[in-house]
Order: C-alpha cells, then structure tokens, then sequence
C-alpha cells in the first residue's frame, strides 16, 4: 500500500476595490505518475492516458507527460476540495448525510431541513 500525502491550501485575498478572490493550491510531493512501462501498457490505463493526451513518452521533451498528468491529478484534487468547500457552506453535505444515513430517523432530517439546514443538526 502506498500513501500520497496531499496538502492543500485555500486562502481569499483581497483585490482592490473590495473584490475578493480565492487563491488554492496542492501539493502532492511523494505523488509517483507514469506515462510509460508498467501497468500503462493495459488497455483501460492507456485509453485513459490517452484521452488526457499524455500516452507514451514526449517526442521532444521526455518527462514532460509525466509532469502533464502529476498537474491533472492535483487539478481533481483541487475541484473535489472546492466541491466539498460549496457542500459545506451551503449545508447540502450534511444534509445529504442525514438524508442517505440509514441509522438517522427521518424525523431528524425533517427538524434539520425545517431549521434552514446549516450547521450542525
């Protein structure tokens, strides 16, 4: 089993005229990717690589697909923390937790969606 720590940063900073904007970064420093060798030789392995446009080794530049495919990584990464971000903010993950949790009545979940839904129940 191998671990990939991921650390990720959000900060909202503030451009002139009071207009904010939010500034995210990743960080995968052990993340190993490959575009070349090893289980890229599968079929479903090469036709993903090959849908990103990363497949095989760069003509011109080797190493260059590895990097391309490291950056989409951290870029899903990115998009499922902004997701969970909105889900948090707007209330809809606990909401939905409640909702789908077999062991909460739907009592619970009526008192938390009748109380506006945010924050906890």
């Amino acid at each position: 089993m191998e671990v990939v720590p991921c650390f990720d940063g959000d900060d909202v900073m503030v451009d002139g005229d009071d207009a904010f904007s939010l500034h995210v970064t990743c960080t995968m420093p052990c993340l190993e990717v490959g575009t070349v060798g090893g289980g890229t030789n599968l079929s479903a392995q090469q036709a993903c690589l090959k849908m990103l446009g990363v497949n095989g080794a760069h003509r011109l530049s080797p190493g260059t697909n590895s990097a391309q495919l490291a950056r989409i990584i951290c870029a899903a990464v990115m998009a499922g923390e902004l997701s969970l971000m909105a889900a948090l903010t707007t209330g809809d993950l606990v909401r939905s937790h409640l909702k789908h949790n077999r062991s909460v009545s739907s009592a619970a979940l009526a008192s938390f969606t009748s109380a506006g839904g945010g924050g906890a129940p």
